[in-house]
């Protein structure tokens, strides 16, 4: 169940949202007291503390040094992130007590097999997606010559993909996934390049543009993305692994190498389906979106609108492929990144993508 507290500040299952600018949060007993920009009164909202599981924060928001201890005493993250949606990092607790499975991550990222394995599975996982998501919007439409040409591009580079075999020499720049990386990029392309396609009205979408996003659709793709990534760091470093080391994604500072890696097979059926479906059924119009400079954002009721719905699509129940059994999309996540650990650990001979009929 989602319950909207109204002002800019959201629970949706475990995530406390706060989206409305200037809001002060500070901690009385054992609850959040959340004070909007002007709020007095019947504005303040408080948030039982037992309630929330990680706080997403968007923009100009306080929070006093009492409400950040005790989440962090309770291990609860706080991810921030610019009022446009781009993540400016997370405030976590510290590590939990099993460091054997970074250790064994640690060991992983310095074996090119087995690492190229997972590499491999990842980009194997989201091209699958893609393709999925392509073609059930390409049913009653045979006479969509681009749609199934692209299903077509990204078949061909799952076959190519599944013959590849590990680098022997990782000393380039691109540490041996230069194959890898270009058939992700092929097949990205050829799903980015009729994405567009499939969206009802004038959006004017061409492909992917990231840094800035230029067009509305990219906007909205790119804010998903940054919220779905956010959860995937909360969840890696409640396993205990270190969310800045992956396989696919090359370390950096501040980057969230493994949560990229993780995240990607998640994208199109998450997040881009959100979008196209919010889109066709009119709940997303050209006017929920301000442009500054050149770049798009969603306008605060639009945001507010697509997390709801970006939660509810968390929570929905699917047959996990690997398991059998119903679980959220949100527990199909924790999954993956217990997978990836067990893998790292040599408990499982191989980490399998979770990837939908």
């Amino acid at each position: 169940m989602i319950e909207v507290l109204g002002g800019g500040i959201e629970i949706h299952m475990a995530t406390l949202y706060l989206t409305e600018q200037y809001t002060n949060v500070r901690l009385e007993g054992e609850t959040l007291r959340i004070q909007p920009s002007g709020g007095r009164g019947g504005n303040v909202v408080r948030v039982p503390l037992n309630k929330v599981e990680q706080v997403m924060v968007l923009g100009e928001v306080t929070l006093t040094t009492s409400a950040l201890h005790a989440l962090m005493e309770r291990r609860i993250p706080v991810h921030y992130l610019t009022a446009w949606g781009r993540s400016r990092g997370a405030l976590v607790a510290d590590w939990g007590k099993n460091s054997g499975v970074r250790l064994a991550q640690y060991a992983l990222g310095r074996d090119p097999a087995r690492s190229f394995a997972v590499a491999r599975e990842c980009i194997a996982g989201k091209l699958l997606n893609m393709r999925t998501l392509l073609l059930r919007y390409a049913r009653g439409r045979d006479d969509d010559q681009a749609l199934q040409e692209a299903a077509q591009t990204i078949k061909r580079c799952l076959r190519e993909l599944a013959r590849l075999e590990p680098p022997t020499d990782t000393s380039d720049r691109m540490h041996g996934l230069g194959p890898l990386l270009g058939l992700e990029g092929s097949g990205s392309a050829a799903y980015y390049g009729v994405l567009g396609g499939l969206l009802k009205g004038e959006w004017h979408f061409v492909g992917r543009v990231k840094r800035p996003p230029t067009d509305p659709v990219n906007a909205i793709l790119s804010f998903g993305y940054t919220l779905l990534t956010n959860q995937l760091v909360s969840l890696i470093h409640a396993i205990g692994l270190d969310p800045g080391l992956g396989v696919l994604h090359q370390p950096g500072y501040g980057k969230p190498a493994l949560a990229l890696d993780l995240v990607e097979m998640f994208r199109p059926i998450i997040v881009d389906s959100v979008v196209i479906t919010m889109i066709n059924t009119g709940q997303l119009t050209p006017g929920d979106f301000a442009e500054e400079m050149g770049a798009y954002r969603l306008r605060d009721n639009a945001r507010r609108s697509f997390i709801e719905k970006l939660e509810a699509r968390m929570n929905e129940q699917v047959q996990h492929p690997l398991f059998g059994y119903r679980v959220s999309y949100r527990r199909c996540i924790e999954l993956q990144g217990r997978l990836f650990a067990k893998y790292a650990q040599g408990e499982i001979a191989r980490y399998v993508p979770f990837t939908v009929r």
